[in-house]
């Protein structure tokens, strides 16, 4: 499949083609609390363990999840094939900076690797902050 052949589309997201602005704009307007990976500086929702990952991302994971990021260099020695072609991952984080709110927020760090959520998910637009994360990097293959 090459992508331009018509077909059904079973979920409209009409969100895909708004500006990183407005999404912003509206979930400020509905009092919708930033996930947790925003508020911590990651620019998107997938950029924990992405094989795109940047040095700042490869060193916040190392940072935040010391575990899962010994893993993924483990499975790079045993795979003899490094996630980046030019280096392995704890040369890539070795050249990184851990995002500041992951230093400075333990709290939200340890919410965010929990496999539950007991938080709240809405506030008042008027008490609602732009995360961290927001407009920032978020080193994808787009």
């Amino acid at each position: 499949r090459d992508g331009r052949i018509r077909r059904h589309i079973d979920h409209w997201r009409p969100v895909h083609a708004w500006s990183e602005a407005a999404v912003w704009q509206i979930l400020r307007r509905h009092g919708v609390i930033p996930p947790l990976p925003y508020q911590l500086g990651f620019g998107r929702l997938s950029c924990l363990t992405c094989v795109f990952m940047s040095a700042d991302q490869a060193a916040t994971l190392r940072h935040m999840d010391p575990d899962r990021f010994a893993r993924l260099c483990e499975w790079e020695r045993a795979f003899g094939c490094t996630i980046r072609r030019d280096r392995d991952l704890g040369t890539l984080a070795r050249g990184g900076t851990v995002y500041g709110p992951v230093r400075q927020h333990p709290d939200l760090v340890r919410r965010a690797l929990c496999h539950r959520w007991r938080g709240r998910v809405l506030t008042s637009p008027e008490q609602w902050v732009l995360p961290a994360g927001a407009f920032g990097e978020s080193a994808g293959p787009v």
